[in-house]
């Protein structure tokens, strides 16, 4: 009978390595409450038409113009992003919480810290390291039963 044998398994505490955070004497961890499935990708979908939610009929009036403009840019913006990895989703639903986190003397602990706390640009590259090591496999082979 063959038997299924664990080589390496992904631990759900994880001490992610960007801005050298591995490096200090009491890093900064990340504890998993899941891993994605396999296939699992969070890729945001939500594409958005120019023109929704903008009253044409209103078209020549100044401050409407600015607000069109500016309703424009941001979908344009969103649907450039379309497509690209939703690392909010991907944290919110794989990440249980940060121990022993902080930024400008906040204490990180939450998924909703983690954004609300962090720059942007911080959050997303450490968003990218959580989801690439998140992605990675655990190792299995297959075996002669003891029995």
């Amino acid at each position: 009978m063959a038997k299924l044998k664990s080589l390496r398994l992904k631990n759900k505490t994880y001490v992610f390595t960007s801005f050298d955070n591995d490096k200090d004497a009491e890093p900064a961890t990340v504890i998993f409450s899941r891993f994605p499935l396999s296939g699992e990708t969070f890729t945001k979908v939500d594409r958005k038409n120019l023109l929704d939610g903008i009253d044409l009929g209103k078209i020549g009036d100044e401050n409407v113009k600015e607000q069109i403009a500016g309703k424009i840019v941001e979908t344009f913006m969103e649907n450039m992003s379309s497509g690209s990895t939703d690392y909010e989703r991907f944290i919110s639903e794989c990440v249980d919480h940060f121990e022993a986190f902080e930024y400008a003397e906040s204490k990180v602990i939450t998924t909703s810290d983690f954004w609300q706390i962090l720059p942007v640009e911080a959050a997303s590259t450490i968003a990218a390291e959580l989801y690439k090591y998140a992605g990675g496999r655990d190792e299995f082979t297959m075996g002669e039963s003891s029995a």
